[in-house]
């Protein structure tokens, strides 16, 4: 049961790996951002990042994709992970035999996770609009913002800004997430014998603490 939910668990990372979602990386230290270029770049950021984005995409869409995501997951079996396994059975039928309420308590914690990372998301999302605005004024020329700017100030260019982060979100990008997770996950016991090769020259990483021990009961004192 672990490795199941250690697996769909993997499933629900992937799926977060939004555009944005990466601002809590440590990033090296830059110089200032032009001023000129700055001013631009923010205007092209509000655009592009409009206020209430990341709470519309989590709680309206992200449940909907988890779902697709763990739906391709759980057909998953053991041998997919690289384990010994006869029976053949799926992870959905293995989870369900240990737990018949599997896949409603699936669902109900996509949907919680959606609208509690909506939260969070929200209040970040200011974050993400400076971070971008300092990353564009870096990355482009004034000439270059104020052409995304000019454009952006027109009508398709304003319907594309408007909808460019949810369209990770429609059907066909969440078809294909869902589609996509299954390898990524069928990938990982080849990719994991890798790093073990690779770190073998190192000291073995330290044991998990254990639990402080519970105390004495009546009995044993």
């Amino acid at each position: 049961m672990n490795r199941i939910a250690k697996t769909l668990g993997s499933g629900i990372v992937l799926a977060l790996a939004l555009p944005g979602a990466a601002m809590a990386q440590a990033a090296p230290q830059t110089a200032p951002a032009d001023p000129a270029r700055l001013a631009v770049a923010q205007k092209v950021v509000a655009r592009l990042v409009p206020q209430g984005i990341y709470l519309r995409m989590m709680r309206d869409a992200f449940p909907q994709m988890m779902d697709g995501v763990i739906a391709q997951m759980s057909g998953l079996t053991a041998a997919d992970l690289g384990e010994k396994d006869e029976s053949g059975k799926t992870l959905e039928q293995i989870a369900a035999e240990k737990d018949p309420a599997f896949r409603e308590r699936m669902t109900i914690m996509t949907r919680v996770m959606g609208e509690e990372m909506g939260k969070v998301m929200d209040k970040l999302e200011p974050r993400v609009r400076t971070a971008l605005g300092k990353a564009f004024a870096r990355r482009f020329t004034l000439q270059q913002l104020g052409d995304l700017d000019a454009f952006f100030a027109t009508p398709s260019g304003a319907a594309f800004a408007k909808d460019y982060l949810l369209t990770f979100m429609d059907p066909e990008m969440m078809q294909e997430m869902s589609a996509s997770a299954p390898e990524m996950v069928r990938a990982m016991p080849a990719i994991m014998k890798r790093v073990e090769k690779e770190t073998a020259h190192l000291p073995p990483p330290p044991k998990p603490e254990t639990d402080a021990a519970e105390p004495a009961t009546e009995t044993e004192q």
